[in-house]
């Protein structure tokens, strides 16, 4: 049985955030939330010396790649809800095969 890895970059703009420490506290909820409500992988990737942005990658892993992307479709409804402006996202979908099944 195939296992797929699925990963959402998300950038996310601030423009109202004036120091790192007002933009931690925005961020921070976000990631905690999305590790909590939808199990996923999340790390602060890009951004971490701007104010006013921050890139976001978020990870699962399962065997339905379908239901990876609704997962990841619905933790970038999360980070939308969460009063951010999502400048841009990317999923990508990539499908792992057990060496052993061939």
């Amino acid at each position: 049985m195939a296992t797929y890895v699925a990963v959402a970059h998300i950038e996310i703009g601030m423009p109202w955030v004036r120091s790192l420490k007002e933009k931690r506290a925005v961020v921070k909820p976000i990631v905690e939330g999305l590790k909590r409500r939808y199990q996923l992988a999340v790390a602060r990737v890009a951004g971490h010396d701007a104010h006013a942005w921050e890139r976001l990658a978020i990870a699962t892993v399962g065997t339905d790649p379908d239901a990876l992307r609704g997962t990841l479709a619905a933790a970038e409804r999360f980070v939308v809800g969460a009063g951010v402006e999502v400048a841009w996202a990317r999923v990508d979908v990539e499908r792992w095969d057990d060496e052993r099944d061939a």
